[in-house]
């Protein structure tokens, strides 16, 4: 069912593109693979998405994230840039060796 509501919800949303999307544990019925096919749709659809999740699968794919705490009495509000965490893609050397000394690098491109 969740997966029907969602391709009716993502499919009325084509039509007229949103600036951004508040979403609200959305995947908390999923399973393990559901979630990261939703997260990679979130991610391609091209707006803004604040989305409201327990689940680490799914708030691993974002840019960052926003978290609220208990301490005592109060609130804590914490946050977090998760593209910094993120490893760098592999870079292809593309180049040409002079002697065995030295290496005259002309370009460096993440490899596809």
């Amino acid at each position: 069912k969740t997966v029907a509501a969602m391709s009716l919800l993502f499919a009325i949303q084509a039509y007229q593109r949103p600036p951004f999307l508040v979403l609200d544990e959305i995947d908390a019925h999923l399973d393990h693979s559901n979630v990261l096919a939703l997260a990679k749709f979130i991610d391609s659809i091209g707006c803004q998405a604040i989305v409201i999740s327990q689940k680490d699968r799914f708030f691993s794919h974002g840019e960052g994230l926003v978290g609220v705490s208990k301490h005592r009495d109060t609130s804590v509000v914490f946050t977090m840039d998760l593209t910094r965490m993120r490893p760098m893609p592999p870079m292809q050397v593309i180049g040409k060796l002079g002697d065995r000394r030295d290496y005259d690098v002309l370009e460096a491109v993440p490899l596809q």
